[in-house]
């Protein structure tokens, strides 16, 4: 009988996992790349969660990082030169909380547009229905639940205005 050494055994399970992990991540990229309307040049860094890829327009040169979560119930139109940073959260649904007693939930959507040259920084989320001017930069962590205006730095929870950038 042959004995087999368990930290042998323990990375050779190691590496058959991480190639598996490269191998799926690999063709759900090809199949986001094919699948989402684009431009050209798109690029998917990672582990990238998107709900009704149908309803998503993007521009060229658009990057998505590990992590983003595009929740497309409604839909969402990401402008030319948009780089999205990882563990963003975009959404189109919302629940309504003021409604007919009679009934349990009600679900609505909204568009979410993101137009040209946007960097949208670590840990963001958007809200349904917001618009994201040219030329702007969301912080890290900011909360955006309002439209932002062009050529604009915004931050915090809710996000606000920070400052004003030059074009």
């Amino acid at each position: 009988m042959k004995s087999t050494n368990p930290i042998k055994q323990h990375f050779a399970l190691r590496k058959l996992y991480y190639g598996l992990r490269r191998i799926y991540y690999g063709l759900r990229k090809r199949y986001y790349s094919v699948i989402l309307q684009h431009e050209g040049n798109l690029k998917i860094f990672g582990r990238v969660i998107i709900a009704k890829p149908e309803n998503i327009e993007l521009g060229r040169n658009v990057s998505l990082n590990e992590g983003v979560h595009l929740n497309a119930r409604g839909k969402i139109k990401i402008g030319s030169d948009v780089h999205i940073s990882t563990y963003v959260v975009i959404n189109t649904g919302a629940l309504i909380l003021e409604h007919d007693e009679n009934v349990d939930r009600v679900h609505k959507s909204e568009e979410v547009v993101i137009e040209d040259h946007v960097w949208i920084a670590t840990g963001a989320i958007i809200n349904p229905g917001v618009c994201i001017g040219e030329n702007s930069v969301v912080g890290a962590g900011a909360v955006v639940t309002r439209d932002v205006p062009r050529d604009s730095l915004v931050g915090g929870v809710p996000a606000r205005v920070i400052k004003k950038l030059s074009s």
